[in-house]
């Protein structure tokens, strides 16, 4: 596995994601069980520019050499994929926000991420190293 790859299926997921926010707002919003009366769809809209600076961090990380500004970035988005995981289990349990197909996938993606980001803090040997 290599980071590359990581950075690259994230800049995608997060591309698609924050293109459908930024400019299809209610549309996103409604695939994954959000009601957007009034002024919702411009949080939505502000989420979706944040998941597109997502996106152009990855794509310009992907092909950067191993340095302190690069696990950084990976410890970032470890720590953000896990925060939202938790948010999404407590938009579920405690706000009564349904679970539906699109948040399984946004499950899926984000667990994927949290263990691909982990491999390369905590498992995978850094470059020099046998």
């Amino acid at each position: 596995m290599q980071l590359r790859h990581i950075f690259t299926a994230n800049c995608i997921y997060a591309f698609f994601f924050g293109i459908g926010f930024t400019f299809l707002p209610t549309t996103f919003s409604s695939l994954v069980g959000f009601d957007t009366p009034g002024d919702a769809s411009l949080i939505a809209r502000v989420l979706g520019i944040f998941v597109l600076g997502t996106a152009l961090i990855t794509l310009l990380a992907r092909d950067s050499a191993e340095s302190e500004a690069r696990r950084a970035i990976i410890l970032s988005l470890f720590i953000l994929y896990i925060s939202l995981i938790v948010y999404k289990v407590l938009l579920h349990s405690v706000f009564g926000i349904p679970f539906n197909l699109v948040f399984g996938i946004i499950y899926v993606i984000h667990a994927g991420l949290v263990v691909g980001y982990g491999y390369f803090l905590f498992g995978a040997p850094r470059e020099g190293e046998p």
